[in-house]
């Protein structure tokens, strides 16, 4: 009688985190209602959601194969007072506030790291004198992005290449990454760096994951590297200095076989741009340089997770405000909204 009679509904279907993880002045809301759809009228006692987030690293070698670990587990009741309520659709608002320093939702090969939202529903119908209890449970996606001042942040480094001053200079265009994404590369010499020419410049992608079982006092570490193209190249020598710009593209999603960069402790995902350079030197020798920039790297666009929701259409002249909750339109006209801690 009361199958999927209850449900929850979030005003944003993606909870972005921001930034670096021990920034603790950071505020992350999740926000949604409980709806309940009532076919006769009966009595609530108390509505109460939890919000749980577990990890897990898998060690097929031992004989307990999931080492498990559980992150958060916060209870918040939304309506602690009993209510008569009737016939009809019935909606409850919640927000939760989330710390800056829970990790993202993680999907690896070998450990993840998952939240969910449940809710319980005490009820008891009007005529019968046994208590029900009316659940559901959906699953809460948590990404991190980075802060808005550090989203276009550039990477510069400097590298002595001889004894005499000879000094490179290199940039990354963009700090943050995404698939599909042009990553332009720039390279300053001085004048004494004595360099006649780029013999070769090979750009890679590497990742690490690096994953942890305190209970097995263990940890396992896989790596790999993603050979990146570079579609324009441009080359300009003076006087004083030799500069070199390249642009390289990061593949596709479909067709890129990595992880988002990650800040949980025990499934520690993590990337780099690795240049390789072979120089041509004034007397013809040859040097051979390899340097690393550290990059953050997501699986969608910023905007992919920013987007408001798209409701169906605008609420009638007709329709009062207690019709429209959050956006979401009413089935019935026998609906009620409550807000916290509501007496009816």
């Amino acid at each position: 009688m009361f199958r999927k009679s209850v449900s929850i509904d979030l005003v944003e279907p993606t909870v972005c985190l921001r930034g670096d993880p021990k920034d603790k002045h950071a505020i992350n809301i999740l926000r949604g209602v409980v709806r309940l759809r009532l076919p006769h009228s009966l009595v609530v006692h108390d509505i109460v959601v939890q919000f749980v987030g577990v990890s897990k690293t898998l060690w097929p070698e031992a004989i307990q194969q999931w080492d498990r670990h559980i992150l958060v587990d916060i209870v918040i009741p939304i309506c602690k007072d009993s209510v008569l309520l009737k016939k009809g659709i019935h909606t409850f608002p919640f927000e939760i506030p989330l710390s800056n320093a829970l990790s993202e939702s993680i999907e690896c090969g070998l450990g993840s790291v998952r939240y969910k939202l449940h809710c319980q529903v005490h009820v008891k119908p009007r005529f019968l004198l046994v208590k029900s209890i009316l659940q559901t449970q959906r699953p809460i996606v948590l990404v991190r992005l980075p802060s808005l001042e550090n989203q276009q942040q550039c990477i510069i480094q400097t590298h002595l290449i001889n004894e005499t001053g000879g000094q490179l200079t290199l940039m990354l265009e963009r700090a943050h990454l995404i698939p599909g994404i042009n990553v332009p590369i720039s390279l300053y010499f001085n004048q004494q760096c004595n360099v006649y020419a780029v013999d070769q410049m090979d750009v890679k992608l590497v990742e690490r994951q690096k994953y942890r079982a305190p209970l097995k006092q263990t940890t396992r570490i896989l790596h790999q590297e993603i050979t990146l193209s570079s579609f324009v190249s441009t080359f300009e020598v003076d006087q004083y200095n030799i500069e070199m710009q390249s642009v390289y593209t990061l593949p596709e999603r479909k067709s890129l076989r990595l992880r988002a960069s990650t800040s949980h402790p025990h499934i520690r995902v993590r990337h780099w741009i690795q240049i390789t350079l072979i120089l041509i030197l004034q007397d013809g020798s040859l040097k051979e340089l390899q340097m690393n920039m550290p990059v953050t790297l997501s699986l969608k666009a910023m905007d992919d997770y920013l987007n408001l929701p798209v409701y169906d259409r605008p609420p009638r002249e007709e329709e009062t405000n207690d019709d429209i909750v959050h956006g979401v339109e009413a089935t019935s006209r026998e609906t009620t909204s409550h807000e916290y801690n509501n007496n009816a």
